[in-house]
């Protein structure tokens, strides 16, 4: 009896920018927006399918790697600051394939200012296919990353190289010039490397695995849709205390 193949999610190219457009407007749902404002638009080519946030709601920001993608407001925080949200998605399909199966998508939280470039990345959630290539047991999908650690350290302002403590001394070029680092046991830890898995099941038995594929569409719109919803609730927890100066940015 021959083995039936894994269920992932599928679709066909014309299903591709309908369920695009569908999400769209649960997503605007979701967060009290106009459902004309916020949009997913598609990007299709022969063997790959791709879809991130943009519409009349969104911005462009910069992010800690990859290239500047658009955020939408999730919820305020104090005063003027908001909370905001992007999402990506990436599917591909091998040929002879009438569909595409879905390989990643990805959710990122961050701060800011309406209008401001900068927006620190404050954590994201990813979750894989079984097409991807980094599908495995070792880490949990789908899965948190903290991503503030990272971008406090991006944020922070360097000294300048050639400070004029003593003018009078002579600088030669070409000499190596030793960078001010140090040790900090919090700002120093890549905790951005972790995947904390968010679907574990550890309390039901620990032989389960950590890494859950997706198995339909329907999946992936609950996970998104829930990760919004959720975040929205928690970050309304967020309040801004008072750091030292040398920390203000």
């Amino acid at each position: 009896m021959a083995r039936s193949e894994p269920e992932e999610p599928k679709l066909s190219a014309a299903a591709f920018q309908q369920r695009s457009k569908a999400l769209a407007v649960q997503l605007a749902r979701t967060l009290d927006i106009a459902t004309g404002e916020v949009s997913l638009p598609s990007e299709i080519a022969s063997l790959q399918a791709a879809l991130s946030l943009g519409g009349r709601a969104s911005e462009v920001i910069a992010r800690n790697k990859g290239k500047p993608h658009r955020v939408i407001p999730l919820c305020g925080i104090a005063n003027d600051v908001l909370a905001w949200i992007g999402y990506r998605e990436r599917w591909e399909r091998e040929s002879g394939e009438q569909s595409f199966r879905f390989i990643e998508g990805g959710l990122t939280l961050h701060v800011g200012r309406e209008g401001a470039l900068e927006k620190p990345q404050i954590l994201r959630s990813e979750w894989i296919g079984r097409r991807s290539g980094m599908f495995g047991n070792y880490a949990g999908h789908p899965h948190w990353q903290l991503d503030v650690l990272e971008s406090a350290r991006q944020a922070v302002v360097e000294p300048p190289r050639f400070a004029e403590a003593n003018p009078a001394t002579p600088v030669e070029f070409g000499s190596a010039v030793e960078e001010p680092f140090g040790e900090s046991l919090l700002f120093g830890l890549t905790v951005e490397r972790m995947h904390l898995a968010s679907a574990a099941l550890w309390w039901r038995k620990p032989s389960l695995p950590v890494a859950h594929p997706p198995e339909s569409v329907a999946d992936i719109d609950r996970w998104v849709l829930g990760c919004v919803n959720y975040l929205r609730q928690e970050v309304r927890r967020c309040a801004f205390v008072g750091v030292p100066s040398y920390l203000a940015t």
